[in-house]
């Protein structure tokens, strides 16, 4: 067609035709010449094109990208950049020159420093919002998108700082709003559970439940977030230590260490809100101290620690006040299995029909998949990932429903993907390959990974002070990758 023809004769045709003529053009070469699509959505007058390819990729997805708002509340332009965002994420985490098209830094809050760090922080789905939750219990959230970067106090100090207290987060998203919408809950321990009595009214030793949304501006973007606190309740006094923390609606489990043995607890914190300590509990499963806990629909509890693997119905577990009587070390279980080790573990994938987790430890991985719908009592197939190049591979991940995101101890990032996502059989035990080493920065640690928008944030370990300087900085400085080619300059 003429070039002042060009777009009358687009108008005329039919919405399915000219998505299908989108898809033709090959992504690749879209996103090398950005102005082809841009050309296309001048050209139809209408954003309906871009309306159908957007649903089109979520209905695609088995586990879809979250958007902040609405779709009918997106211009052509901004489904247009959403579209090649995923799109190009894709393509670039899986290139073969693994490289970023955009790298940043910028100095943030400081979280604790030991083994709960990666608890106390978290990359939002659509990866725009970074939280960091501090000693004190605050949490500030930092705008990765915004040209500066800075952070904004989102949850305010909750106790006073120490350098043996513990803040552990978790996040439950919220599937059903329009918005983006999600549930934080915040252990907080202000000490160590030996220094004093665990009655005593000097600590500090609760789980609080806040509900995060977007702020819209004046134009209906989102611009920032906003916390709603919704309830707190106590840790008992059996509690000594808390290890890991999973939340799924009104319910909150979390693995800790008791007078006796390390026990799975499930609470419905509606019921537990308040001061009382004679709140009931369900005491579903014994583990051992370092493991991984995820809640699933349909009153499921995964409990992966040393040596076991295992899942729950705690809908059966009755109410109690108590613990169990030592030692007690058998619980019902839907089924079990023994032989490996968890350290470590991601969120849950869920698709219709298949539940996925990655666990395992510095040495392995392993994937467990099993039946999603309807609850059955068959074994899950558990894939060992293969071995890394070198000792303690696995120290510094990132879990992920695609990729896995390793930092090395000599700092060196590397990305894998599995060749099939997600559902990985006994047939298939080699279901990743490895890419060549990204960075050789040493101070590299604890990766997270967005994988819809291909953006990878990471903590940069401080320099070690001298002997004689006791003083700890007041910040943490962080690095952010973006490996969706649409920012490449």
């Amino acid at each position: 067609a003429e070039p002042g023809k060009t777009s009358s004769t687009l108008i005329t045709l039919p919405v399915e035709l000219l998505a299908e003529i989108l898809k033709l053009l090959a992504w690749r070469d879209i996103l090398q010449v950005r102005g082809a699509c841009r050309f296309l959505a001048e050209a139809t007058k209408t954003r309906y094109v871009w309306v159908h390819l957007v649903n089109e990729h979520i209905l695609a997805n088995p586990l879809p990208p979250r958007l902040e708002r609405p779709i009918e509340m997106h211009s052509s332009q901004e489904l247009e950049h959403l579209l090649l965002l995923w799109k190009s994420a894709d393509l670039g985490l899986e290139a073969n020159t693994f490289h970023p098209a955009r790298e940043r830094t910028f100095f943030g809050v400081k979280t604790s420093y030991d083994s709960a760090r990666d608890k106390s922080i978290h990359l939002t789905k659509g990866g725009r919002w970074l939280l960091v939750a501090e000693q004190t219990a605050a949490v500030t959230y930092y705008d990765l998108d915004a040209e500066s970067i800075s952070g904004v106090r989102l949850i305010p100090n909750q106790m006073e700082f120490d350098d043996s207290s513990r803040v552990m987060m978790t996040v439950d998203y919220d599937t059903y709003s329009p918005f983006l919408e999600f549930t934080i809950a915040l252990s907080l321990e202000d000490a160590a559970p030996w220094e004093e009595p665990l009655t005593s009214i000097r600590h500090i030793r609760t789980v609080q439940i806040w509900r995060v949304g977007v702020v819209l501006d004046d134009t209906q973007h989102a611009a920032g977030l906003t916390a709603t606190f919704l309830a707190s309740f106590p840790h008992r006094p059996e509690i000594r230590a808390i290890l890991s923390l999973s939340l799924l609606g009104p319910m909150i489990a979390f693995t800790a260490i008791t007078r006796g043995a390390t026990y799975a607890f499930v609470v419905d914190w509606t019921l537990a809100n308040g001061n009382s300590l004679e709140y009931p509990w369900r005491v579903v499963q014994w583990t051992m101290h370092q493991g991984h806990i995820n809640l699933l629909p349909g009153s499921r509890l995964f409990v992966a620690s040393r040596g076991n693997f295992s899942l729950s119905d705690y809908s059966i577990t009755p109410e109690t006040t108590r613990l169990p009587d030592p030692p007690h070390r058998s619980f019902p279980a839907i089924w079990q299995v023994k032989g490996h080790t968890c350290t470590k573990g991601s969120s849950c994938f869920l698709t219709e029909n298949k539940a996925r987790i990655v666990v395992g430890h510095p040495l392995s991985l392993f994937t467990v998949s099993f039946n999603n719908t309807p609850v059955s009592n068959e074994l899950p197939d558990i894939v060992q990932l293969p071995p890394g190049p070198w000792p303690l591979f696995y120290a510094q991940t990132f879990l992920g429903h695609k990729h896995i995101i390793a930092i090395s101890m000599r700092g060196y990032m590397t990305v894998m993907t599995y060749t099939s996502p997600g559902f990985a059989t006994p047939g298939s035990p080699t279901d990743v390959f490895r890419q060549y080493a990204l960075l050789n920065t040493p101070a590299a640690r604890q990766p997270y990974l967005d994988e819809d928008s291909g953006r990878i944030v990471y903590v940069i370990e401080p320099k070690k002070p001298d002997k004689l300087d006791h003083t700890r900085p007041d910040h943490m400085e962080f690095a952010v990758l973006d490996f969706a080619t649409t920012f490449k300059q």
